[in-house]
């Protein structure tokens, strides 16, 4: 996975140009537009957030297109270009390509590790850049609280960071309502752009909570809007915003679907909330085997079990650890009351209740999750 690595792709042949883009996104980056000629290419490249990485296929007429692409590489020196072609016996080419100051000159067909080594060194140097934290809770059966848990979560991060709540669960989603806010747009909103997704268009689609300075993002109010909300498209937000915020919270779904995983992906930490129930642990025990399959780094991963009671539970944080094969990161005391209380009120414990238990352990959960508990 690469650091939130901006593209373009540019290509003449439509099958190609598809094929390249599917690549760039399987592995990460985030293709902002794919164009067939470098005559729209100046614009794109006139932005306050420049791609990091413009691909070049110089293919059928490499030397002609070469000599128009050559200008704007020596215009554009922040910005990183490969070129790519058949001709690379061609030693003219090869050379005049590194004249004009191009980074890698790829050979077609390309070979998918030289290319992605490439990409790589790309991504480090982009990894200099500001980039957000983001954290995604992720529930293992309905009701078990994760929503709760990544408002406050949220809400304690922006006592002293600049952060921002995205809603993922698109249909059924609560973050809004736990706010008590009524956006004017939502993500859905934010997909419909296109390639023209940037800063200016996502702050104005973002909600405040004036009271801790949290920024929101929510649910698309209209369900059959969620079918809006693409990979492609997510990977753009996230690109967005982790240069404009300190932290990112997902509040998310347990599913493989696309889209989740590319959140899956992207994450620092990835938090599965369980009840201490047989079917929680169940879920968590078959989600955890379905990441390890898909090469997840398990390292990212927490276990936060949530209303933990220490008498009358018959399944005990150790019996999780033992079936998960994972330990238990932290626990949530139960306390329905304060709980209810800020939910019935639109907002979140910590901030209703900041003396409670249950908002000390949030406390605490928010220190383990930057790495300092």
């Amino acid at each position: 996975m690469y650091v939130h690595l901006n593209c373009i792709v540019v290509d003449s042949g439509d099958d190609n140009r598809e094929e390249m883009v599917g690549f760039l996104t399987e592995h990460g980056a985030t293709v902002v537009a794919a164009i067939p000629s470098i005559e729209r290419l100046v614009p794109l490249l006139r932005v306050d957030e420049p791609p990091q990485l413009v691909m070049v296929n110089l293919d059928p007429n490499a030397h002609d297109m070469l000599r128009a692409l050559g200008p704007l590489i020596r215009q554009f020196q922040s910005i990183n270009f490969f070129v790519m072609s058949e001709q690379a016996v061609d030693v003219q080419l090869v050379m005049e390509a590194m004249h004009y100051g191009v980074k890698e000159f790829i050979p077609l067909p390309a070979d998918s590790e030289k290319l992605l080594a490439g990409i790589e060194r790309i991504s480090h140097a982009a990894g200099s850049e500001k980039r957000a934290k983001i954290i995604q809770m992720i529930p293992t059966i309905g009701g078990c609280g994760a929503t709760s848990i990544a408002c406050n979560v949220a809400a304690s991060f922006a006592r002293n960071h600049k952060t921002v709540l995205l809603d993922l669960d698109l249909v059924r989603g609560a973050v809004a309502t736990s706010f008590d806010l009524s956006p004017r747009y939502t993500i859905a909103d934010v997909m419909s752009s296109g390639d023209t997704l940037d800063r200016h268009l996502v702050d104005n689609a973002l909600a405040v909570h004036a009271p801790s300075g949290l920024f929101v993002l929510s649910r698309p109010e209209v369900p059959e809007d969620s079918l809006r909300i693409s990979r492609v498209g997510f990977n753009r937000l996230l690109n967005v915003l982790s240069r404009q915020f300190d932290y990112i919270i997902l509040d998310s779904l347990m599913s493989v679907d696309s889209l989740y995983m590319a959140a899956i992906q992207q994450s620092d930490v990835n938090v599965l909330v369980l009840q201490l129930s047989v079917p929680s642990v169940r879920n968590a025990e078959r989600f955890i085997g379905a990441l390890r399959r898909m090469g997840i780094d398990r390292h990212n991963l927490k276990i936060v079990i949530n209303r933990y009671e220490k008498r009358g539970a018959d399944i005990s944080p150790e019996d999780v650890s033992k079936t998960l094969g994972v330990e238990v990161s932290w626990m949530i005391p139960n306390d329905f009351r304060s709980a209810i209380d800020a939910i019935n009120f639109g907002q979140p414990v910590v901030l209703r209740s900041p003396r409670a238990e249950v908002s000390s352990s949030y406390g605490k959960l928010v220190q383990m999750l930057n790495g300092r508990h």
